[in-house]
């Protein structure tokens, strides 16, 4: 399964031949940023140790459809594991505030690994950007990480290494993961039924982060995002800031969202330095526009007042 990762042909050939000898560490941790496939190559990863044959439950795991641990905010004792079509892998991602892991999800699957009997295959366990990881889940993470059951494989993912919490990463064999060629992303994309112009502009804009390109071209949501971060790189470029002010706070009460905004923009910054058709930033203006975007999003990470991140951004176009 790990071979219908596009690129990245270092890390499928050393992951396949640890898979191939079984000679898999119990914990690999998938460093790469949003749209370049950690997910996807989490699961492939997770299927080829479970499923070796590959088969109708590898495609299942594939897709996503497998257990998952939940739980509320707020409330330790609500997490459990939900039953999924695929029973030997279990996923985790944050919900709290943000994203952020919350112990109960922790607990409640350090719980059925060590609780409920191992199939033929094993178990793996996903755990989805790990850097939103607090230090009491972390925690829970490190007791079943230290001593695991056997036949469990973890698999972490994480947009950069310094996000994860040193006593996590240190427990893991690190891979990282890297964009395809523009144009490969872009033939890539087309094969999978993306209009072959707004392929080859997508990839261009996110310089051939896969999975960036993808939702960009197939959802609704997210192409409005798109549409919204190319409105703020023309208010940037033109200096309009009353333009800028009146577009952001749109996401004054949606940190998650204005984030997701940023990163856009930022793609945009980055077409500008690579003096791309694509922008209307160019120059030192993209530069300024990365740095002051950049710093926002730290700012916002950091639980900063969205209203007043977004009002200073917007007054400094």
């Amino acid at each position: 399964m790990l071979e219908r990762l596009a690129g990245n042909e270092a890390l499928k050939q050393e992951v396949g031949r640890m898979l191939e000898n079984r000679r898999l560490s119990h914990s690999l941790l998938l460093i790469g940023e949003e749209g370049l496939g950690t997910g996807f190559a989490a699961r492939c990863i997770a299927a080829d140790y479970l499923y070796p044959a590959g088969g109708p439950a590898a495609e299942a795991l594939l897709r996503g459809e497998c257990c998952k641990a939940v739980a509320k905010a707020g409330d330790r004792s609500s997490g459990h594991v939900e039953t999924g079509v695929v029973r030997e892998a279990i996923s985790v991602e944050g919900m709290g505030s943000g994203g952020r892991y919350l112990v109960g999800q922790v607990t409640a699957m350090r719980s059925e690994i060590f609780n409920t009997s191992l199939s033929a295959e094993g178990r793996a366990v996903l755990l989805y950007h790990t850097e939103r990881m607090n230090g009491e889940s972390a925690n829970a993470l490190l007791k079943v990480m230290e001593e695991p059951p056997e036949g469990v494989l973890f698999i972490l993912t994480a947009q950069s290494l310094a996000g994860v919490l040193p006593t996590i990463r240190s427990r893991c064999v690190s891979f990282a993961l890297a964009p395809v060629p523009v144009k490969e992303c872009a033939a890539f994309c087309a094969q999978r039924g993306v209009d072959k112009k707004t392929a080859a502009r997508l990839s261009d804009l996110f310089e051939g982060r896969i999975g960036a390109v993808l939702a960009a071209a197939q959802d609704p949501a997210r192409r409005k995002q798109l549409e919204a971060a190319e409105a703020l790189a023309k208010a940037a470029a033109a200096s309009d800031n009353y333009a800028a002010s009146v577009l952001l706070a749109g996401y004054e009460k949606d940190k998650a969202g204005a984030a997701a905004l940023l990163r856009d923009f930022c793609a945009y910054g980055a077409a500008g330095l690579r003096s791309s058709s694509l922008t209307p930033l160019t120059g030192q203006k993209a530069a300024r526009a990365i740095q002051m975007a950049d710093e926002a999003i730290g700012q916002l990470e950091r639980q900063v007042n969205v209203k007043i991140v977004l009002q200073v951004l917007g007054a400094g176009f």
